[in-house]
């Protein structure tokens, strides 16, 4: 008898086992290529391959790590990937407005209160000017990374806030956002936009004092999870893909964002782990990550009606040839529908 009960309880064991490795899903070594950037934005896939959620679902995820936004949409052009997670950009309009088989579908970071991923800098010697707040950077040169994207959108609207109108600022392209930094400590540009932890490094060295933080001017859809239309057609396995990801949401949210009863920042139980996740792929130290931390949604839910103001705003400075419509590449159907079986 004690024997028998000894190989019931291994059989359970064993049965344990395979039920919390094999896929959760008829899902089975669906190969899913995601592009994106070396950034903490991109936290909830890092955390999701590190925890299994992709794997469990059924799907193996290969990293492509690319330097900017428009090669991730050229790459889902080509079929060379089936997602990608990166900025939202005129450039992306354009290529949905001409022709881009792609679906809008998920959150990958906003600007948000409270939490500082980007803001304007301004240089040591334009401070000591007087230049002070925004209103102060009429007919100043302000760096940007490239015309159309996200930067030179938030710059733009930032701007008309206070009363400016683009056309009253030398919006300089650098290219990228350490050309930005150098450019604001050799003193060639009055400002700069650029992103964590660039802006505190900048205030830190003594070359460039904080003008404003994004998420206190306005709340932006700046990045998202987009599909190919092939990929989306696969609807089993996208769908399988969303509930990966909305799980490493929620676990980010949960360990990083949250806040006490009085609304000051409340870290996790699991934060130095999560950190050490994000420091894996980012190549930058957990304690420097921690200070950059941007704001996703807990369950990845997209700003749905933050795009067609951001299509507005590219199409009324002329920078898209074409207007692409939300309602042929924004899909909330398949978030809604991944969420219901995640459950709360």
């Amino acid at each position: 008898m004690e024997k028998a009960i000894k190989a019931l309880w291994g059989f359970l064991g064993l049965l344990v086992f395979w039920v919390c490795i094999i896929p959760q899903t008829g899902i089975s070594g669906e190969r899913v290529r995601v592009g994106l950037l070396p950034l903490t934005s991109s936290a909830p896939i890092f955390i999701g391959v590190e925890e299994g959620f992709f794997l469990r679902e059924g799907l193996d995820l290969e990293l492509t790590f690319l330097q900017a936004a428009q090669p991730i949409a050229a790459a889902l052009a080509a079929g060379e990937i089936e997602v990608g997670a990166t900025g939202l950009t005129a450039g992306l309009y354009n290529a949905l407005a001409t022709g881009l088989d792609a679906k809008i579908v998920a959150d990958k970071g906003r600007e948000w209160p409270g939490y500082r991923l980007t803001g304007i800098v301004v240089g040591k010697a334009a401070w000591e000017r007087g230049i002070r707040k925004v209103e102060d950077l009429r007919y100043m040169k302000v760096g940007v990374t490239q015309i159309g994207s996200t930067f030179h959108y938030m710059l733009g609207n930032i701007l008309q806030k206070h009363g400016i109108d683009l056309s009253q600022v030398q919006i300089v392209p650098l290219g990228g956002l350490q050309a930005l930094a150098e450019a604001l400590a050799s003193e060639k540009l009055e400002a700069v936009y650029i992103a964590q932890p660039l802006c505190t490094e900048a205030e830190a060295r003594g070359t460039g004092k904080i003008l404003v933080w994004s998420g206190e001017e306005l709340r932006y859809q700046i990045a998202a999870i987009f599909m190919s239309g092939k990929f989306w057609e696969k609807k089993e396995a996208a769908k399988a893909f969303m509930r990966a990801y909305i799980r490493a949401c929620r676990i980010y949210h949960d360990e990083c964002l949250g806040l006490d009863a009085q609304g000051n920042p409340s870290k996790g139980k699991n934060f130095q782990k999560v950190m050490a996740q994000i420091s894996k792929y980012t190549g930058l130290p957990a304690e420097r990550i921690a200070k950059d931390l941007s704001y996703n949604d807990r369950n990845g839910e997209l700003m749905w009606e933050d795009i067609p103001r951001q299509i507005k705003w590219y199409k009324d400075q002329g920078m898209l040839a074409k207007e692409p419509d939300p309602g042929k590449f924004l899909d909330r159907t398949l978030w809604e529908e991944a969420l219901r079986e995640v459950g709360p």
